[in-house]
């Protein structure tokens, strides 16, 4: 199940890295150009996320994976992580 969900994410993040890509390329101002976390969740949830961690480096790195990091390359990360683990993971 987790390798299932490790390359639906990596599909995903492949069409969305690619929607970016052509609206950029494009020089169109729509929805995929700046796609990030934060955009997608809410600025204030953004914030009581961030701000629910009291650990500086911590705060920081989640500060860089919301703000800044492009949804596509979240998107592949987490694929990546994700087929790892059930590449590794035996079924019970």
């Amino acid at each position: 199940m987790i390798t299932r969900l490790g390359v639906c994410s990596l599909l995903a993040g492949f069409f969305v890295g690619v929607f970016t890509g052509i609206s950029q390329f494009m020089a169109a101002q729509n929805f995929w150009v700046d796609l990030t976390i934060s955009k997608m969740i809410g600025e204030d949830t953004a914030e009581s996320i961030i701000g629910g961690v009291n650990i500086a480096i911590v705060q920081d790195s989640l500060d860089f994976l919301i703000y800044e990091t492009p949804f596509f390359c979240f998107l592949l990360g987490l694929g990546v992580l994700l087929l790892t683990i059930g590449l590794f993971l035996k079924n019970h």
